[in-house]
């Protein structure tokens, strides 16, 4: 169940990641609001705190299932999901050294998980 917790916990972070990029597009695009109006009109941002928000208790239950030194390494796997949407949904670019440390996330996130 803990390792369930934490692939949910692992998508609702990234989730929450790309709507605070879209959140940024939105206050680039809306020059004609003051910082304040271009948080309170922008659905994105509530999106991505809502997400960040349900993130944030499910990692609490997270933690009394399992050993932070074991769970918060592993959750870095939503540096992944959110590289990948990023490029998938924004057209942000991949060079060699994303991919890279991807890989470097991986092997280090596969090291942790053996028992």
């Amino acid at each position: 169940m803990p390792y369930l917790l934490l692939t949910i916990n692992i998508i609702l972070m990234s989730i929450g990641q790309l709507l605070f990029k879209q959140s940024a597009i939105f206050i680039n695009n809306h020059n004609n609001f003051n910082l304040i109006q271009k948080f309170l009109l922008n659905p994105w941002f509530y999106g991505a705190i809502s997400f960040f928000a349900v993130s944030t208790f499910t990692w609490v239950k997270i933690l009394t299932e399992m050993k932070i030194s074991v769970a918060y390494p592993i959750l870095s796997i939503s540096y992944i999901l959110t590289a990948l949407g990023a490029f998938l949904i924004f057209g942000e670019k991949m060079n060699i050294m994303n991919i890279g440390g991807i890989l470097f996330i991986m092997i280090g996130v596969s090291l942790i998980s053996i028992k």
